[in-house]
């Protein structure tokens, strides 16, 4: 079917706007996503958007670095901000439990007192099941230890892999999984993961307690 002469030039020229404004059209939406999620690589992941995507990361990770450096205080850190009982002989290291040793310190607190990174480090892992409960395991590669946390109220607020800085909000204390009362059970453990030798952490805390804690 043949148009009017008149109909063709018009759909010409609405093509040709189109045309034109797509690229516009494109280059806000990718904007606004990387507004909303600045790490995220849109769909094609293009070389482009790739390095573009692995430079906000390097600009991010010098950010921290900076503001890591001009830190007053850069911890260590008691994990529990705020008033802690030690508990008796059944919360140290080494007491017997029903069919192994405890292998870190319970430290009493009411639910929901806030948990803060000890130091600087990377989220190792994080979970729930019925023995621990809420856990996070926080890797600190410059002393080559683990950090474990148990029966946290919820989930962790950072993820695997996420790198944290010392005195960062981690969760709150609570019951969850195998557990009495409200407390964390706090374990120091060599290499990164729960599978390295347990030591008593109780020695570390006490040393730690001079430390401000973090605002």
């Amino acid at each position: 079917m043949a148009y009017p002469r008149s109909t063709t030039r018009a759909l010409a020229t609405a093509a040709t706007v189109i045309a034109a404004a797509t690229p516009a059209l494109a280059a806000e939406t990718t904007k606004d996503t990387l507004r909303e999620n600045p790490l995220r690589v849109l769909a094609p992941a293009s070389p482009a958007a790739i390095e573009a995507r692995d430079a906000r990361i390097a600009r991010e990770r010098k950010r921290r670095i900076a503001a890591r450096e001009a830190r007053l205080n850069p911890g260590p850190f008691v994990p529990v901000v705020g008033k802690v009982d030690y508990g008796s002989t059944e919360a140290v290291f080494g007491a017997a439990r029903s069919g192994h040793i405890h292998a870190g310190h319970d430290m009493f607190a009411p639910g929901g007192t806030p948990l803060v990174a000890v130091t600087d480090g990377v989220i190792a892992e994080v979970g729930s099941d019925g023995g621990q409960g809420n856990y996070v395991y926080l890797y600190d590669p410059k002393n080559d230890r683990t950090y474990i946390y148990m029966h946290m109220v919820e989930p962790a607020t950072p993820k695997a892999g996420d790198e944290v800085q010392a005195g960062e909000l981690l969760g709150g204390v609570g019951c969850t999984g195998s557990c009495s009362g409200d407390h964390l059970h706090f374990e120091i453990r060599d290499g990164k993961g729960i599978a390295g030798e347990a030591h008593d952490p109780l020695p570390e805390l006490q040393r730690w307690e001079s430390i401000d804690k973090p605002v």
